[in-house]
């Protein structure tokens, strides 16, 4: 019998299905692991300097858990120093904008009416103006509750005292030990496999913290110019617009145009003129991103037509929300690898049975 066909072969195959999952299933583990897959991401780099710098100054090679655990107190204080100039004044125009929600809902309502009563062109039919309607009155009834669930959405790491946690105790073993994880995970299949296996992991790898990474600057990129351009002409709230410009970038295609749609309301709500501009900065500014920051910085890391995507954000979407449309692209390009290695399995069995030949 071949190596491939070997039950203890298939039942390694079954027990990492089984374990996938186990952990799709139970949403008290995918969070927490996800939340440090990313902060793993985000603290490598830094890890990685602090072991080059110390070894420049030193001469001798820093542990590595020491290194992890610097990391994290350097990414602790970058973090502080950014909540101390942005979060505190965030936080005073959220609550601003939560305590005059109801009245900018009434001035938007009102826009409507005097848009179909000054002007012909702007005619809105009955029906629509009863989903409008209705719609406005909706807002207003939960709107404080909306913004401080979205506040409390990106600013809570954690929804439990235990993953707030596991999760700093999951991303120091990712950064430690996640090679020998992988390593350990391959070596549970024959050796004819373990080639393919570890391709496959390294270009999953290897899109994710592209995409991580550049994804974490692009937002950042984006946030500053919107939060520039709301202040300059006089938009309210701009740190506001900022932010979520910010979290909006993360949902392709359609992110950028539901994070313009709030910015072009509150423009109108000082002056149609200035809606006008904010809609023009908008469309600039999303040139800019598509043609200019995202080439640069993501490269051509993840290949995905534009209608792959959307079928995606669609399927994320209608199952976890705006959740799943965030993680819809790099769930996608994994998917992906996954298929094209699969795609050639037979030649890898072929390899197998050629190499081991029958027992």
């Amino acid at each position: 019998m071949s190596m491939y066909k070997e039950p203890q072969f298939w039942m390694r195959v079954a027990l990492a299905a089984l374990a996938f999952g186990l952990f799709i299933s139970v949403h008290a583990i995918y969070w927490p692991v996800i939340i440090s897959l990313i902060l793993t991401f985000i603290l490598i780099p830094i890890r990685d300097i602090v072991l080059k710098g110390f070894l420049r100054l030193t001469h001798h090679q820093l542990p590595s858990g020491l290194a992890i655990i610097i990391s994290f107190f350097l990414f602790i204080v970058i973090m502080t120093i950014i909540t101390n100039i942005i979060l505190r004044p965030l936080i005073v125009q959220v609550n601003l904008l939560a305590a005059n929600f109801n009245t900018l809902v009434g001035q938007t309502a009102a826009l409507v009416n005097q848009l179909e009563n000054e002007q012909t062109q702007f005619y809105i039919p009955e029906q629509v103006k009863i989903i409008i309607n209705d719609t406005f009155t909706k807002i207003g009834n939960y709107g404080i509750e909306g913004v401080t669930d979205l506040v409390r959405s990106v600013f809570v790491i954690a929804g439990t005292v235990v993953e707030f946690f596991v999760v700093p105790f999951i991303t120091f073993y990712f950064m430690k030990d996640g090679s020998r994880m992988v390593q350990s995970f391959v070596n549970l299949y024959p050796p004819s496999f373990r080639g393919q296996l570890q391709q496959v992991f390294g270009e999953i790898e290897h899109v994710l913290s592209r995409y991580i990474r550049g994804q974490i600057l692009m937002s950042c990129i984006i946030a500053g110019l919107t939060f520039m351009g709301m202040w300059i002409m006089g938009v309210p709230y701009p740190m506001v617009i900022g932010l979520l410009a910010a979290i909006t970038e993360w949902i392709p295609i359609v992110g950028p145009i539901v994070g313009a749609i709030p910015a072009i309301l509150l423009g109108a709500t000082v002056d149609l003129s200035l809606s006008m501009k904010v809609l023009i900065f908008y469309i600039v500014i999303q040139q800019i991103d598509s043609h200019l920051i995202m080439p640069q910085v993501m490269g051509a890391v993840i290949s995905l037509h534009p209608v792959v995507i959307v079928i995606a954000l669609l399927v994320g979407g209608t199952l976890f929300g705006v959740a799943g449309m965030i993680l819809t692209v790099p769930v996608t390009a994994v998917l992906q690898i996954l298929g094209k290695h699969l795609w050639y399995y037979k030649t890898y069995k072929e390899k197998a049975m050629n190499d081991y030949g029958n027992k």
